[in-house]
């Protein structure tokens, strides 16, 4: 994942939760908010409560990885992947098949607007 498609403000993660739309899963929040650019940036957090700053960068290392290795069919989206605290028991390809699962709602939504 390149660093300009990664939104690291306080503000632009306080805009997209605040504006943006919703998706769930039992072991992700995703939230959606349409930017001004031709590419989708991506925030990632993880809670404390998951472990301690090694488990946490791992799972966002698992999240990126998957994130880079997905054909997301939607563009010119600002996207926020919030933990739940299932995440700790979670194994790697239960994370993808969320992760895919969001994304596949969302971009169902995105073409039918």
């Amino acid at each position: 994942m390149k660093k300009i498609n990664i939104v690291k403000k306080n503000f632009e993660f306080s805009n997209i939760i605040k504006n943006g739309k919703k998706y769930y899963s039992n072991i992700l929040n995703i939230y959606v908010l349409k930017n001004s650019y031709n590419y989708n940036r991506y925030g990632i957090s993880i809670s404390k409560k998951i472990g301690n700053a090694v488990v946490r960068n791992k799972f966002k290392r698992q999240i990126k990885d998957i994130i880079d290795k997905t054909n997301i069919n939607f563009k010119g989206y600002d996207v926020l992947i919030i933990s739940r605290s299932n995440l700790k028991d979670s194994k790697y390809l239960d994370i993808k098949s969320n992760i895919l699962n969001l994304f596949n709602m969302i971009g169902d939504k995105n073409e039918k607007e």
